[in-house]
Protein backbone atom coordinates (compact mmCIF):
# COMPACT_ATOMS: atom_id res chain seq x y z
CA UNK A 1 0.00 0.00 0.00
CA UNK A 2 1.65 3.47 -0.89
CA UNK A 3 1.60 5.92 1.85
CA UNK A 4 1.87 9.48 0.87
CA UNK A 5 3.89 11.64 3.07
CA UNK A 6 3.61 15.34 2.96
CA UNK A 7 6.41 17.49 2.72
CA UNK A 8 6.90 21.31 3.48
CA UNK A 9 9.77 23.89 2.05
CA UNK A 10 11.54 25.39 5.06
CA UNK A 11 10.62 29.00 5.53
CA UNK A 12 13.36 31.05 4.39
CA UNK A 13 14.28 34.29 6.05
CA UNK A 14 13.03 37.42 4.37
CA UNK A 15 15.60 38.76 2.02
CA UNK A 16 15.30 42.42 3.54
CA UNK A 17 17.02 40.95 6.81
CA UNK A 18 20.16 39.05 4.83
CA UNK A 19 20.64 42.24 3.24
CA UNK A 20 20.28 44.50 6.28
CA UNK A 21 22.53 41.70 7.72
CA UNK A 22 25.57 42.28 4.87
CA UNK A 23 25.17 45.76 4.84
CA UNK A 24 26.03 46.24 8.66
CA UNK A 25 28.67 43.77 8.01
CA UNK A 26 29.90 45.77 5.25
CA UNK A 27 29.83 49.21 7.26
CA UNK A 28 31.84 48.02 10.20
CA UNK A 29 34.02 46.54 7.92
CA UNK A 30 34.66 50.03 6.17
CA UNK A 31 35.17 52.07 9.36
CA UNK A 32 38.18 49.47 10.51
CA UNK A 33 39.73 49.78 7.34
CA UNK A 34 38.86 53.48 7.62
CA UNK A 35 40.46 53.44 10.96
CA UNK A 36 43.75 51.67 10.22
CA UNK A 37 44.53 53.67 7.27
CA UNK A 38 44.38 56.94 9.50
CA UNK A 39 46.99 55.31 12.03
CA UNK A 40 49.57 53.44 11.77
CA UNK A 41 49.75 51.16 14.78
CA UNK A 42 46.76 49.37 16.51
CA UNK A 43 46.86 48.24 20.31
CA UNK A 44 45.02 46.50 22.20
CA UNK A 45 42.25 48.27 24.78
CA UNK A 46 43.24 45.55 27.76
CA UNK A 47 46.74 46.83 27.18
CA UNK A 48 46.32 50.08 27.69
CA UNK A 49 45.11 52.24 30.70
CA UNK A 50 42.65 54.92 30.33
CA UNK A 51 40.73 57.67 32.85
CA UNK A 52 38.44 60.00 32.45
CA UNK A 53 38.54 63.75 33.37
CA UNK A 54 36.52 64.56 36.19
CA UNK A 55 35.33 68.08 37.61
CA UNK A 56 35.40 68.95 41.14
CA UNK A 57 37.15 69.27 44.46
CA UNK A 58 40.73 68.17 43.70
CA UNK A 59 43.16 67.90 46.85
CA UNK A 60 46.71 68.33 45.58
CA UNK A 61 49.47 65.93 47.46
CA UNK A 62 52.56 65.04 47.87
CA UNK A 63 53.41 61.62 48.87
CA UNK A 64 56.54 60.20 50.50
CA UNK A 65 57.96 57.29 52.46
CA UNK A 66 59.60 57.04 56.01
CA UNK A 67 59.85 56.32 59.20
CA UNK A 68 58.64 57.41 62.98
CA UNK A 69 61.34 58.25 64.81
CA UNK A 70 61.87 59.77 68.79
CA UNK A 71 61.68 63.15 68.86
CA UNK A 72 63.73 62.78 72.34
CA UNK A 73 66.58 60.39 72.49
CA UNK A 74 69.21 60.18 75.34
CA UNK A 75 72.32 58.61 75.91
CA UNK A 76 73.13 57.30 78.89
CA UNK A 77 77.21 57.14 79.54
CA UNK A 78 79.89 55.85 81.55
CA UNK A 79 81.08 58.38 84.41
CA UNK A 80 84.29 56.63 84.52
CA UNK A 81 86.51 53.35 83.71
CA UNK A 82 84.68 50.53 85.10
CA UNK A 83 83.52 46.87 83.92
CA UNK A 84 80.21 45.82 83.04
CA UNK A 85 78.68 43.68 86.03
CA UNK A 86 75.13 42.99 85.35
CA UNK A 87 72.53 43.77 82.24
CA UNK A 88 69.32 44.42 83.70
CA UNK A 89 67.02 45.25 80.55
CA UNK A 90 67.46 44.36 77.08
CA UNK A 91 66.37 46.73 73.93
CA UNK A 92 63.19 47.21 73.64
CA UNK A 93 62.12 47.03 77.40
CA UNK A 94 59.84 50.04 78.12
CA UNK A 95 61.29 51.65 81.71
CA UNK A 96 60.32 53.79 84.41
CA UNK A 97 62.62 57.05 85.13
CA UNK A 98 65.08 55.62 87.48
CA UNK A 99 64.58 52.09 86.82
CA UNK A 100 68.11 50.00 87.19
CA UNK A 101 69.12 48.81 83.93
CA UNK A 102 72.95 48.08 84.02
CA UNK A 103 75.19 47.33 86.78
CA UNK A 104 78.90 48.56 86.62
CA UNK A 105 81.65 47.64 88.67
CA UNK A 106 85.03 49.69 89.97
CA UNK A 107 86.89 48.62 93.23
CA UNK A 108 89.19 51.04 93.07
CA UNK A 109 86.39 54.15 93.19
CA UNK A 110 84.87 51.74 96.36
CA UNK A 111 88.14 51.80 97.77
CA UNK A 112 88.63 55.27 97.17
CA UNK A 113 85.40 56.27 98.85
CA UNK A 114 86.21 54.39 101.85
CA UNK A 115 88.86 56.22 102.20
CA UNK A 116 87.54 59.98 101.88
CA UNK A 117 84.87 58.80 104.10
CA UNK A 118 87.42 58.04 106.69
CA UNK A 119 89.28 61.22 105.91
CA UNK A 120 85.85 63.32 106.80
CA UNK A 121 85.59 61.31 110.05
CA UNK A 122 88.80 61.95 110.96
CA UNK A 123 88.93 66.09 110.35
CA UNK A 124 85.16 65.96 111.61
CA UNK A 125 86.06 64.73 115.07
CA UNK A 126 89.62 66.94 114.78
CA UNK A 127 87.47 70.26 114.12
CA UNK A 128 85.04 68.97 116.91
CA UNK A 129 89.04 68.61 119.37
CA UNK A 130 89.96 72.52 117.94
CA UNK A 131 86.22 73.99 118.61
CA UNK A 132 86.30 72.51 122.38
CA UNK A 133 89.80 73.55 122.82
CA UNK A 134 89.21 77.27 121.35
CA UNK A 135 86.20 77.23 123.27
CA UNK A 136 87.64 76.39 126.70
CA UNK A 137 90.88 78.93 126.04
CA UNK A 138 88.01 81.70 125.19
CA UNK A 139 86.36 80.64 128.87
CA UNK A 140 89.50 81.17 130.58
CA UNK A 141 89.98 84.30 128.96
CA UNK A 142 87.02 85.28 129.91
CA UNK A 143 87.25 84.27 133.47
CA UNK A 144 90.54 86.35 133.67
CA UNK A 145 89.05 89.23 132.21
CA UNK A 146 86.40 88.79 134.94
CA UNK A 147 89.33 88.71 137.57
CA UNK A 148 91.68 91.49 136.27
CA UNK A 149 88.08 93.81 136.07
CA UNK A 150 87.56 92.88 139.73
CA UNK A 151 91.06 93.63 140.61
CA UNK A 152 91.14 97.03 138.79
CA UNK A 153 87.92 97.88 140.47
CA UNK A 154 89.42 97.21 144.23
CA UNK A 155 92.45 98.92 142.80
CA UNK A 156 90.04 101.96 142.17
CA UNK A 157 88.57 101.87 145.67
CA UNK A 158 91.89 101.71 147.39
CA UNK A 159 93.35 104.75 145.45
CA UNK A 160 90.44 106.83 145.92
CA UNK A 161 90.16 106.22 149.62
CA UNK A 162 94.38 106.86 149.79
CA UNK A 163 93.67 109.91 147.79
CA UNK A 164 91.06 111.17 150.42
CA UNK A 165 93.19 110.80 153.39
CA UNK A 166 95.75 111.79 152.27
CA UNK A 167 95.16 115.49 152.99
CA UNK A 168 94.80 114.63 156.66
CA UNK A 169 97.82 112.53 157.27
CA UNK A 170 96.29 109.81 158.02
CA UNK A 171 97.89 107.98 154.65
CA UNK A 172 101.98 108.15 154.25
CA UNK A 173 102.85 109.64 151.16
CA UNK A 174 104.35 106.30 150.00
CA UNK A 175 101.15 104.17 151.03
CA UNK A 176 99.33 106.82 148.03
CA UNK A 177 102.10 106.06 145.60
CA UNK A 178 102.05 102.60 145.88
CA UNK A 179 97.92 102.57 145.76
CA UNK A 180 99.00 104.41 142.43
CA UNK A 181 100.88 102.39 140.84
CA UNK A 182 98.67 99.30 142.14
CA UNK A 183 95.61 101.12 140.41
CA UNK A 184 98.15 101.41 137.03
CA UNK A 185 99.26 97.45 137.20
CA UNK A 186 95.42 97.08 137.74
CA UNK A 187 94.28 98.83 134.33
CA UNK A 188 97.00 97.36 132.35
CA UNK A 189 96.25 94.14 132.94
CA UNK A 190 92.52 94.26 132.35
CA UNK A 191 93.81 95.85 129.07
CA UNK A 192 95.87 93.39 127.58
CA UNK A 193 92.88 90.67 129.20
CA UNK A 194 90.84 91.96 127.01
CA UNK A 195 93.05 92.59 124.17
CA UNK A 196 94.11 88.59 124.49
CA UNK A 197 90.59 87.64 124.31
CA UNK A 198 90.04 89.77 121.27
CA UNK A 199 93.14 88.43 119.30
CA UNK A 200 92.40 84.72 120.39
CA UNK A 201 88.55 85.04 119.51
CA UNK A 202 90.08 86.37 115.58
CA UNK A 203 92.52 83.31 115.36
CA UNK A 204 89.74 81.06 116.54
CA UNK A 205 87.22 82.67 113.89
CA UNK A 206 90.42 82.32 111.28
CA UNK A 207 91.29 78.61 112.31
CA UNK A 208 87.01 77.92 111.79
CA UNK A 209 87.10 79.07 108.22
CA UNK A 210 90.20 77.25 107.58
CA UNK A 211 89.06 74.22 109.05
CA UNK A 212 85.56 74.54 107.59
CA UNK A 213 87.20 75.08 104.33
CA UNK A 214 89.18 71.82 104.62
CA UNK A 215 85.96 69.91 106.05
CA UNK A 216 84.27 71.40 102.86
CA UNK A 217 86.48 70.34 100.65
CA UNK A 218 86.97 66.76 101.67
CA UNK A 219 83.44 66.32 101.47
CA UNK A 220 83.24 67.84 98.21
CA UNK A 221 85.69 64.96 97.75
CA UNK A 222 83.22 62.28 99.08
CA UNK A 223 80.44 63.55 97.30
CA UNK A 224 82.47 63.29 94.08
CA UNK A 225 83.36 60.14 94.79
CA UNK A 226 80.03 58.88 95.68
CA UNK A 227 78.46 60.39 92.73
CA UNK A 228 80.91 58.28 90.70
CA UNK A 229 79.81 55.31 92.73
CA UNK A 230 76.54 56.31 91.72
CA UNK A 231 77.20 56.16 88.37
CA UNK A 232 78.07 52.69 88.20
CA UNK A 233 74.37 52.00 88.67
CA UNK A 234 72.65 53.36 84.88
CA UNK A 235 69.65 54.37 85.19
CA UNK A 236 66.34 55.18 83.36
CA UNK A 237 66.73 59.00 82.91
CA UNK A 238 62.54 59.28 81.86
CA UNK A 239 60.22 57.07 81.00
CA UNK A 240 60.74 55.43 77.83
CA UNK A 241 61.92 52.27 75.62
CA UNK A 242 65.22 51.01 75.55
CA UNK A 243 66.40 51.52 71.79
CA UNK A 244 69.80 49.74 72.27
CA UNK A 245 72.60 48.58 74.43
CA UNK A 246 75.67 48.35 72.56
CA UNK A 247 77.55 46.56 75.98
CA UNK A 248 78.08 42.81 76.78
CA UNK A 249 78.77 41.64 80.34
CA UNK A 250 82.35 41.42 81.68
CA UNK A 251 83.30 44.28 78.85
CA UNK A 252 85.64 47.11 79.63
CA UNK A 253 84.27 50.45 79.32
CA UNK A 254 85.72 53.67 79.83
CA UNK A 255 84.63 57.56 80.89
CA UNK A 256 82.21 58.65 78.22
CA UNK A 257 81.48 55.40 76.78
CA UNK A 258 77.69 55.07 75.23
CA UNK A 259 76.25 52.09 77.22
CA UNK A 260 72.49 52.67 76.91
CA UNK A 261 70.17 54.55 74.42
CA UNK A 262 66.59 55.61 75.43
CA UNK A 263 63.91 57.12 73.95
CA UNK A 264 60.44 59.01 74.57
CA UNK A 265 58.37 56.52 72.63
CA UNK A 266 54.99 58.58 73.32
CA UNK A 267 57.07 61.85 71.60
CA UNK A 268 57.54 60.73 67.86
CA UNK A 269 58.26 62.64 64.67
CA UNK A 270 58.23 61.32 61.48
CA UNK A 271 60.99 61.62 58.77
CA UNK A 272 59.76 61.63 55.06
CA UNK A 273 61.43 61.31 51.78
CA UNK A 274 60.17 63.55 49.62
CA UNK A 275 61.28 63.60 45.55
CA UNK A 276 63.32 66.69 44.77
CA UNK A 277 61.36 67.53 41.76
CA UNK A 278 57.90 67.85 44.37
CA UNK A 279 59.79 69.17 47.53
CA UNK A 280 58.67 73.33 45.52
CA UNK A 281 54.97 72.31 47.05
CA UNK A 282 56.06 71.60 50.56
CA UNK A 283 55.38 74.49 53.08
CA UNK A 284 55.97 74.35 56.87
CA UNK A 285 52.47 73.81 58.88
CA UNK A 286 51.00 72.13 56.10
CA UNK A 287 48.65 69.29 57.07
CA UNK A 288 49.89 65.50 56.60
CA UNK A 289 48.12 62.37 56.97
CA UNK A 290 50.30 59.45 58.14
CA UNK A 291 49.26 55.48 56.96
CA UNK A 292 51.38 52.95 59.14
CA UNK A 293 49.13 50.36 57.06
CA UNK A 294 47.48 49.30 60.04
CA UNK A 295 45.72 53.04 61.50
CA UNK A 296 46.30 56.40 59.80
CA UNK A 297 46.96 59.80 61.95
CA UNK A 298 47.24 63.73 61.17
CA UNK A 299 50.22 65.76 61.37
CA UNK A 300 51.61 68.73 60.13
CA UNK A 301 55.14 69.70 58.33
CA UNK A 302 57.49 71.49 61.27
CA UNK A 303 60.88 71.07 59.51
CA UNK A 304 62.58 70.88 55.69
CA UNK A 305 66.28 69.98 55.18
CA UNK A 306 67.63 72.03 53.16
CA UNK A 307 69.98 69.60 51.65
CA UNK A 308 69.08 67.11 48.87
CA UNK A 309 70.85 63.78 49.33
CA UNK A 310 70.12 60.60 46.93
CA UNK A 311 67.30 62.52 45.06
CA UNK A 312 65.25 63.25 48.22
CA UNK A 313 64.71 65.91 50.62
CA UNK A 314 63.62 64.88 54.38
CA UNK A 315 60.57 66.43 55.83
CA UNK A 316 59.96 66.30 59.40
CA UNK A 317 56.29 65.39 60.63
CA UNK A 318 55.02 66.80 64.29
CA UNK A 319 51.82 65.27 65.53
CA UNK A 320 49.24 67.11 67.61
CA UNK A 321 47.33 64.08 68.66
CA UNK A 322 48.00 60.78 70.40
CA UNK A 323 49.47 58.16 68.49
CA UNK A 324 47.94 54.55 67.35
CA UNK A 325 48.87 51.85 69.20
CA UNK A 326 51.43 50.28 66.76
CA UNK A 327 53.22 53.59 66.27
CA UNK A 328 57.11 52.77 67.02
CA UNK A 329 60.28 54.28 66.80
CA UNK A 330 61.45 52.80 63.12
CA UNK A 331 57.97 51.95 61.87
CA UNK A 332 57.66 52.37 58.36
CA UNK A 333 54.92 55.08 57.19
CA UNK A 334 53.66 56.64 54.04
CA UNK A 335 52.92 60.44 54.33
CA UNK A 336 50.13 62.33 51.90
CA UNK A 337 51.63 65.92 52.07
CA UNK A 338 48.23 68.05 51.49
CA UNK A 339 49.96 71.14 49.95
CA UNK A 340 46.59 72.81 48.18
CA UNK A 341 43.10 72.55 47.77
CA UNK A 342 41.48 73.46 44.28
CA UNK A 343 37.82 73.67 44.21
CA UNK A 344 35.55 73.41 40.81
CA UNK A 345 38.02 72.25 38.41
CA UNK A 346 38.75 69.69 36.14
CA UNK A 347 40.85 67.08 37.23
CA UNK A 348 42.33 63.41 36.10
CA UNK A 349 44.55 60.39 37.09
CA UNK A 350 48.05 61.27 36.64
CA UNK A 351 49.54 59.97 32.98
CA UNK A 352 52.73 58.19 33.91
CA UNK A 353 55.60 60.94 33.37
CA UNK A 354 53.73 64.02 33.58
CA UNK A 355 55.13 67.04 35.56
CA UNK A 356 52.91 69.63 37.12
CA UNK A 357 52.67 72.97 36.39
CA UNK A 358 53.52 72.28 32.23
CA UNK A 359 52.49 72.37 28.70
CA UNK A 360 52.25 68.88 27.75
CA UNK A 361 50.38 66.44 25.45
CA UNK A 362 48.20 63.46 26.49
CA UNK A 363 46.73 60.78 23.75
CA UNK A 364 42.70 61.82 24.07
CA UNK A 365 40.13 58.69 23.19
CA UNK A 366 37.25 59.20 20.14
CA UNK A 367 33.95 59.63 21.38
CA UNK A 368 33.68 55.88 20.12
CA UNK A 369 36.93 54.58 21.52
CA UNK A 370 38.67 53.42 18.36
CA UNK A 371 41.02 56.10 17.99
CA UNK A 372 43.30 57.54 20.10
CA UNK A 373 44.74 61.55 19.54
CA UNK A 374 47.90 63.24 20.36
CA UNK A 375 46.45 66.58 22.20
CA UNK A 376 48.15 69.32 23.47
CA UNK A 377 47.07 69.61 27.54
CA UNK A 378 48.28 72.38 29.93
CA UNK A 379 48.65 71.09 33.31
CA UNK A 380 48.30 72.84 36.91
CA UNK A 381 49.43 71.63 40.59
CA UNK A 382 49.39 67.48 40.61
CA UNK A 383 49.17 65.02 43.23
CA UNK A 384 50.86 61.60 43.33
CA UNK A 385 47.81 60.20 41.73
CA UNK A 386 46.05 62.89 39.84
CA UNK A 387 46.60 66.11 38.07
CA UNK A 388 44.83 69.03 37.43
CA UNK A 389 43.34 69.95 33.66
CA UNK A 390 43.65 73.69 33.03
CA UNK A 391 43.05 73.76 29.39
CA UNK A 392 43.10 70.70 26.56
CA UNK A 393 40.08 68.98 27.58
CA UNK A 394 36.46 68.58 28.51
CA UNK A 395 34.89 67.00 31.87
CA UNK A 396 34.31 63.23 30.57
CA UNK A 397 36.96 63.06 27.83
CA UNK A 398 39.27 59.89 28.21
CA UNK A 399 42.90 59.54 28.18
CA UNK A 400 45.23 57.25 28.02
CA UNK A 401 47.47 57.17 31.15
CA UNK A 402 49.79 54.20 31.06
CA UNK A 403 52.97 54.12 29.55
CA UNK A 404 53.31 56.16 25.80
CA UNK A 405 56.67 54.65 24.99
CA UNK A 406 55.25 51.94 23.00
CA UNK A 407 52.95 55.12 20.98
CA UNK A 408 54.22 58.23 21.77
CA UNK A 409 55.63 58.78 18.08
CA UNK A 410 52.76 58.44 16.40
CA UNK A 411 50.13 61.25 16.53
CA UNK A 412 47.06 58.63 16.01
CA UNK A 413 46.60 54.89 16.63
CA UNK A 414 43.95 52.65 16.84
CA UNK A 415 42.41 50.60 19.59
CA UNK A 416 40.46 47.31 19.55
Amino acid sequence: MDIKVNTQRASKLPYYIIALIVLLGVAVAIKQVWQYGRSEVTLSASELVMSKVQKGNFTVSVRGNGILVPDKVEWLSAGGDAKVAQQYLKAGNHVKQGELIVLLSNPRLKQSLTEAQWDLSAIEAQLMAEKVSDSSRIKQLKSTILRDKLALQGAQNEYQAHQELIATGAVSKLDFQRAKITLDQAEQGYLASKELLSETEKTHQANQQARFARLNQIKNQVAQIQSQVDDLQIKASMDSIILTVPIEVGQHVTTGSNLVKLADHKALIGEIQVPEIQIQQVKIGQTVRINTQNSQFMGSVSRINPAVTQGNVQVDIAFSEPLPADARPDLSVEADIQVAKLENTLFVSRPLFSQSQTATSFYKLDPDGGLAHRVKVEVGQGSTSHIQIINGLEEGDTIITSDPSRFDSYPTFSIN
